[in-house]
């Protein structure tokens, strides 16, 4: 049998068995799915009869409640009929008569088709009758005598509508819904039985499954594995070895085609067509040639590649094809390693083709070079398309710089206002706020300045970026009478990016602005020092004052603008800010240590 009957048959039987699960579930489960939902309306209707019935009953005998009221109330009246009221209550109390007997025919005719009506449904009609009777008694007893129409009401039809109607309605309706219940076991117990059917059929199903799997498993497997193992042999040179052929499918037609291939390869060797062909089947461009670099052969895809056609090329220099000129080093090189490299070949037009070159000796059986080939592939494209992004890089960073350019004009038009805005404060508090937010918008602005200005435009240098922080501060704050001297100590290798640099540079201009604000009020002469180590990744900063210190308590729990931000710049670098405490030092430390963090694209 062939193999491929084998899977047709294989899954022709599945397919049968999944329609048979399929019929078998339908078969048992939807006529009992239907039963149950006639069975559920059934059981909905049996509850809305009955419970017309007893709203009916109930409504009439409030009907005759309110007749009888109404009769006390009117008793100057000689006869029922002169009663507007009366009368109308007494037609509604028929309707509401009308309706319970319709229900109740409706509820027999629900029942009738299936089951024989119960006992209690003829004591129903029995004292309903009574109660109707006696209703009517009582209507025309109430035309002739309201007060004995009155204690009739009271000591005869309420109480047997009370001791006789309401409990048999109640137990019809047990009745009906116990019914009800007793259809939707078996109901239940036949889907049980189903299910347990569709159970049976599913694992019988999927045994014939597995037994069918198993044959064709090893119907197809050991034959494999033995061409497997005699294919191995073959290939390591024993070409005497023979797979034995069991079947006259294609495993056995594969067999067979190795039995020939081995005993044509022990008549002789390889073919030269045969490497030809293969040669030709390969999609890069080859190029073989002997010790002193004539090419000897080249396929389709290097003639087709360089614009020669493979007559021309052959005995032909290397360097007809080969881009010497201007990578030659690049040649030199690389050539003999293991790895591609990018080089370049002349095409017949005379420009230059950029490749994905590789190349290797060709050695005899003695293993003396003979010769090498190389496999070129065209990468032109590629190129193309590294040109463009660059060149979309170039015009991105152009862009960026450009906006971090407007940044800085634009912080720069704030600060300018701020400080027109300081000029017209007529209040020192408010002038000095303006001058530390216009402080604060210059360390910001200074942050974009050197970001286009620099070659990175995502880092900066932040050792000269603390010089020029220094600079302007000390030129807003600065004063004819004390010379506070500002020394910045910061490594050369530091920095950062914008996303660092800018609550850091927020936060070193606040520590300093406070030291020119407070440290000297009772000296003429100081000095703050600004110092930024790089430590494994961690920058550890310190700024320090000589001068009268402050209340370190005093600090913790200012609730000030300044210490505000202080605090929120240290949480927005991920840092830890402490106060430095030193004995016998009489001015303030500051310490912040934050870890560098790559800049996120």
């Amino acid at each position: 049998m062939r193999l491929g009957t084998k899977i047709i048959i294989g899954f022709i039987c599945i397919s049968l068995l999944l329609v048979f699960i399929g019929f078998i579930s339908d078969k048992f489960t939807s006529e009992i799915r239907q039963e149950q939902l006639r069975s559920v309306n059934e059981a909905s209707q049996v509850v809305i009869y009955t419970g017309d019935m007893e709203r009916s009953l109930f409504q009439s005998l409030i009907f005759l409640n309110s007749i009888r009221e109404a009769l006390i109330v009117e008793k100057d009246y000689n006869t029922i009929q002169k009663l507007p009221a009366v009368t109308n209550l007494t037609s509604q109390f028929d309707t509401e008569l009308e309706q319970f007997e319709s229900a109740l025919g409706e509820l027999e005719l629900l029942l009738g088709n299936n089951e024989s009506l119960p006992e209690d449904v003829n004591e129903l009609l029995m004292s309903y009758e009574v109660y109707k009777s006696i209703s009517r008694e009582w209507l025309s007893l109430g035309e002739e005598n309201s007060t004995q129409a009155n204690l009739m009401f009271i000591n005869s039809i309420e109480p047997y509508f009370r001791n006789n109607i309401i409990p048999e309605i109640t137990q019809l309706r047990n009745y009906v819904l116990e019914i009800q219940q007793d259809r939707n076991q078996l109901l239940d117990e036949s889907l049980k039985q189903a299910a347990s059917v569709n159970y049976f059929a599913t694992a019988f199903s999927v045994f014939l499954a597995i037994v069918l799997a198993v044959y064709i498993y090893r119907s197809i497997a050991n034959p494999l594995s033995r061409v497997s193992n005699s294919a191995k042999m073959i290939g390591e040179g024993k070409l005497d070895e023979r797979i034995k052929v069991t079947s006259n499918d294609e495993i056995g037609e594969l067999a067979k085609a190795f039995n020939t291939m081995a005993a044509g390869l022990q008549k002789s060797t390889v073919s030269k067509a045969y490497l030809d062909n293969i040669i030709e089947s390969i999609q890069e461009a080859l190029f073989v040639a002997d010790n002193d670099g004539v090419l000897l052969k080249a396929n389709s895809a290097a003639a087709k590649l360089v614009g020669y056609g493979i007559d021309e090329m052959m005995n032909k220099p290397l360097s007809m094809v080969y881009n010497f000129s201007e990578m030659g080093e690049v040649y030199s090189e690389k050539h003999s390693t293991d790895h591609s490299f990018e080089f370049s070949l002349v095409h017949k037009n005379s420009h230059s083709i950029p490749v994905l070159f590789s190349e290797a000796e060709l050695l005899d059986n003695q293993g003396n070079k003979v010769g090498s080939v190389a496999v070129a592939s065209d990468i032109s494209e590629r190129k193309k398309a590294e040109k463009k992004i660059r060149d979309s890089l170039k015009e991105k960073e152009v862009m960026l710089a450009e906006i971090h350019h407007r940044v800085k004009n634009n912080l720069a038009v704030i600060s300018g206002l701020l400080q027109l805005q300081s000029f017209k404060a007529n209040n020192t508090d408010v002038e000095k706020a303006l001058g530390d937010s216009q402080m604060r918008i210059q360390s910001i602005a200074l942050v974009h300045e050197m970001l286009y200005k620099s070659e990175s435009l995502a880092y900066i240098k932040y050792d000269k970026y603390i010089n020029d922080l220094l600079q302007a501060i000390s030129s807003m704050h600065m004063n004819d009478g004390k010379h506070i001297k500002l020394v910045a100590e910061v490594d050369e290798s530091i920095s950062l990016s914008v996303n660092q640099a800018i609550p850091c540079s927020l936060l070193i201009n606040e520590l300093v602005v406070n030291a020119f604000k407070h440290a000297f009020n009772n000296s003429k002469e100081g000095e703050i020092k600004v110092g930024a180590i790089d430590q494994d990744g961690k920058i550890i900063m310190t700024i320090s004052d000589n001068g009268s210190g402050f209340d370190i308590e005093k600090f913790t729990d200012s609730d000030s603008l300044g210490a505000t931000l202080i605090k929120t710049l240290s949480m927005q670098l991920n840092g830890d800010f402490e106060i430095l405490k030193s004995p016998g030092f009489s001015g303030s430390a500051f310490r912040i240590r934050f870890s560098k963090k790559l800049n996120k694209l």
